[in-house]
Order: C-alpha cells, then sequence, then structure tokens
C-alpha cells in the first residue's frame, strides 16, 4: 500500500503518540497494552476519519481518562516510535484486524525481541512477518 500524505499523517501522530508515553514516563509495555486493549484504540486504530485524530496530546489525554497507566520502564523513544507507525500502517493495510487482533499477532516481547531485524523492513514487509511469526506460534 502506498500511504498518502494524510495517512503518512496519521502514522506519525500515532508514533509520536507513543513517544510522548515515554516523556511522561509510562511504563512503556504497560502503555502498548492498556492503549492496544482500549475503546480509545478502537477508534484510532480502526476508524479512519474520527474525532481521535486532533493530535496525540488529545490522544493520550482520552487514554488517561479511559484507563489507568503506571509509570515505570520506558523503551527508548526510536522503538516506541517505530511501534506507533506499526500500528497505523497496520490499521491502513489491513482494516479488518482491531487493535487487540494487531496486539495479539504481534504482543510487546515479540515486537521488542523482531525490533532489530523489522525496523529496516518496509512496514508491510515487517508486519507480514510479524503475522507469519503468529501463525508460527499458534502452531
Amino acid at each position: 500500500m502506498k500511504l498518502n500524505d494524510t495517512n503518512i499523517g496519521y502514522c506519525e501522530m500515532s508514533a509520536d503518540l507513543f513517544v510522548q508515553s515515554v516523556k511522561k514516563g509510562y511504563d512503556s509495555k504497560d502503555f502498548i497494552e492498556k492503549l492496544m486493549n482500549s475503546q480509545t484504540a478502537d477508534y484510532l486504530y480502526h476508524k479512519e476519519y474520527t474525532e481521535m485524530w486532533r493530535g496525540s496530546s488529545y490522544i493520550l489525554e482520552t487514554l488517561e481518562a479511559e484507563t489507568p497507566i503506571r509509570k515505570g520502564k520506558t523503551y527508548p523513544e526510536d522503538i516506541m516510535s517505530w511501534i506507533g507507525y506499526l500500528y497505523e500502517c497496520w490499521n491502513l493495510t489491513w482494516p479488518e484486524d482491531s487493535a487487540k487482533d494487531m496486539l495479539a499477532q504481534a504482543p510487546v516481547d515479540t515486537l521488542l525481541l523482531s525490533y532489530q531485524g523489522l525496523h529496516v523492513m518496509p512496514f508491510e514487509d515487517a508486519i507480514c512477518e510479524l503475522k507469519t511469526i503468529s501463525q508460527k506460534r499458534a502452531t
């Protein structure tokens, strides 16, 4: 899928949301899991034109109002940015996958273990690889 300017903006905002969580000191694993299992993510990663797209600060405030996120171990900003961008690319490429589906197919630990090899690939290829890893894990 070739991303247009609007799609790239969505991806960048999603990446920024994840980086903001680091700047606030939120435990990165807790943040990702809470976000991807939230109602906020249902809108963010499954409805292309939603009021949620007012900006990453607004989205973070909405998530904070929905669920408590604990402070703790943060991942490097480049990893968090990549994960945030990846999830929005995933949403745009496979819109039938919900945020929960994405997390189930690519749990946080898998993303961290796979980051070195996947972050240099085009996002669609990285997502295909994560889907393959998930299928192998299931068998």
